[in-house]
């Protein structure tokens, strides 16, 4: 018989994506298969999602008391590519966007209805799987239980730097008890609760997305002041690198692509997704290279690094064109904005997330840029090789897992403008002076595997460890 898991969390790609956290929850569920698991998510029912469209069912209702009033709560569940999906809809607390509004009100109250729904569902699982801190709750309540009486814990941390803090009134109205989260994932005071510690402190096991960024988070630099909960549970926390959904994410069957292409004719392929890319954002026809950032605009991502002077002088001497693509903190988007004023015959900023331009942006690449200041994991990187655009990246988090300077893209180390200068200047003179290992980087990049083939076995090791399968 199969073992049951369930995904809890705040998104999954095709349902409802911002960031790489709905690609994996709404991948690896399908890769967990071929491992004998039966994996289900449950996430909120977000403005924009049509259950019906999608061949989705009613299958209950129920109400639960928040905040003095009565919320009713429709559970939908549909099938997409053979894994089931449970959605939770409610008028109050998900009709917006996935993090829209109060994001720590938003998950109280989705960690709640977990809770609420897990003995009514046609499914009862041997794990429960939570996501960021999103989900955390629902590990802190259910760790409060005997482990004969409840299901083994898992908590996947994607990003660190979100960690939700929460009012001791907030903890009480959702219905949690203050008294199942650890003194060490509050404040001094005891009126602050840090759900995604009190998540770390509950959970079995633990894991982050890379191996790298499992280290690191031990560490002041990137513990983002969890280091010391983070080194207390060492012995329970891996780290494993994130797969890709690689039949999404394949130049030669992409639907989102104007043209499509292999390895044996990427050079036309490329260049015609190129050109296209070049009309589309009324850039002048050239044989210039093509690079492209796309991320949310945040203080991660390595924005402050691009110097308008340090780009212009580059591009005088290696001309070259770069698109940005994506939206987030007004700072760096005024920031990026003004990189376009000052460059505009070679820049162009699209302010919004796009998933078809994304898909053609990768396509037409030369080059791709992350050059972030920390990085658990990255996807992007990973899909831009596979549509044969060479990364360049910092030497952090899975960015160091994935990619191999000068075998499969450009690595600098530095977190400062002159060393991604240098990485940059590095990229210009390969591709106009030696042809030959810049396509030998590209090709080595195609060659990689990106699938979960590699990861899902680790995570059934992972549970195999707690002796639920």
């Amino acid at each position: 018989m199969k073992k049951k898991i369930l995904f809890c969390a705040a998104e999954a790609a095709p349902l409802a994506k911002v960031g790489g956290l709905a690609d994996v929850v709404g991948s690896l569920p399908a890769a967990l298969r071929g491992q004998g698991i039966d994996a289900r998510v449950i996430i909120p029912l977000h403005a924009g999602i049509s259950w019906r469209k999608l061949g989705g069912q009613k299958i209950f209702s129920f109400k639960i008391s928040i905040e003095g009033k009565r919320e009713i709560i429709n559970v939908y569940q549909l099938r997409i590519k053979q894994t089931i999906f449970y959605l939770l809809g409610n008028k109050t607390y998900f009709s917006g966007g996935v993090y829209e509004g109060d994001s720590v009100k938003k998950y109280l109250f989705f960690s709640r209805a977990v809770l609420a729904v897990l003995s009514d569902l046609p499914f009862h699982p041997d794990i429960i799987h939570a996501h960021d801190f999103h989900a955390a709750p629902i590990i802190v309540e259910l760790a409060s239980l005997s482990r004969q009486n409840r299901p083994a814990l898992v908590l996947t941390i994607h990003n660190l730097q979100h960690q939700g803090w929460s009012s001791l009134k907030n903890i009480e109205a959702f219905s949690f008890r203050p008294s199942d989260f650890s003194s060490d994932a509050k404040n001094k005071q005891g009126d602050w609760f840090n759900l995604l510690a009190a998540g770390i402190l509950a959970a079995d096991k633990i894991t982050t997305v890379s191996p790298n960024y499992a280290v690191e988070i031990l560490t002041r630099a990137y513990g983002q002041g969890l280091e010391k909960l983070l080194y207390r549970r060492r012995r329970d926390l891996v780290g494993i690198l994130n797969g890709l959904d690689v039949d999404v994410f394949n130049a030669a069957k992409d639907k989102l692509l104007l043209r499509n292409y292999q390895t044996a004719d990427i050079k036309r392929g490329k260049y015609l997704n190129r050109e296209a890319i070049r009309s589309y954002l009324q850039f002048p026809a050239s044989t210039e290279p093509l690079f492209v950032f796309i991320a949310r605009f945040s203080n991660q991502k390595g924005l402050d690094l691009f110097k308008s002077a340090s780009l212009h002088r580059l591009a005088k001497r290696y001309p070259f064109q770069l698109v940005f693509l994506g939206s987030g903190e007004e700072k760096y988007e005024q920031l990026v904005a003004d990189l376009s004023k000052n460059l505009s015959e070679m820049i162009r900023v699209i302010n919004v997330f796009d998933e078809s331009l994304a898909h053609n942006l990768y396509a037409a690449a030369d080059y791709f840029l992350v050059p972030s200041r920390f990085e658990p994991c990255g996807l992007t990187q990973m899909i831009a090789m596979r549509y044969g655009a060479v990364p360049i990246v910092r030497a952090t988090g899975g960015l160091k897992d994935t990619v191999q300077n000068n075998k499969t893209g450009l690595v600098f180390k530095d977190y400062s403008a002159v060393s991604f200068a240098n990485v940059l200047e590095k990229a210009l003179k390969l591709y106009y002076q030696n042809q030959t290992e810049y396509l030998s980087l590209q090709a080595a990049g195609r060659a990689q595997d990106w699938s979960w083939a590699a990861s899902a076995p680790e995570y059934r090791r992972l549970y195999d460890l707690l002796g639920a399968i």
